[in-house]
């Protein structure tokens, strides 16, 4: 009987535990992301367009976009650029939006946005409230 309540708080735990793995996961590649354009100075583009498609298998085979700009330098040199980043919306073309670039090399330039994976994310917390319930519950009755 004592493996039985055992298994019943441990499998849960097990559980917990991946699902806090997922979440840093999420999160880790953020982390990387903000840490890798530390150095990168920070200016306003004009929008010229934008870039059609998918972003993945997180789209759900939704339409995406992601906005070209036109950005200058600290030396006032122009320069284009495409956002790695999809979005539902178009950008408005003509409008303005804040842009990062590598000062040493300006053809490297992003918006400066925190992504998260969202559905790995959303599965970490959803196991880990419903492990962390588990083992209340199981911890409960079992002692």
């Amino acid at each position: 009987m004592d493996f039985l309540k055992l298994l019943f708080v441990v499998l849960p735990g097990l559980s917990l535990v991946l699902g806090l793995i997922l979440a840093g996961l999420s999160l880790s590649a953020s982390f990387r992301r903000r840490r890798s354009m530390a150095g990168w100075s920070h200016t306003s583009a004009t929008v010229t367009g934008n870039l059609h498609g998918e972003d993945g298998p997180a789209s759900n085979g939704r339409n995406r976009f992601a906005p070209s700009y036109e950005f200058a330098d600290a030396a006032g040199q122009r320069w284009l650029g495409q956002s790695d980043i999809y979005s539902r919306d178009q950008a408005i073309i003509g409008t303005t939006i804040p842009v990062a670039y590598n000062p040493a090399n300006p053809a490297e330039s992003t918006l400066p946005v925190f992504i998260v994976a969202k559905g790995r994310m959303a599965t970490g917390l959803v196991l880990v409230t419903f492990c962390v319930l588990a083992i209340t519950m199981f911890a409960s009755l079992s002692w």
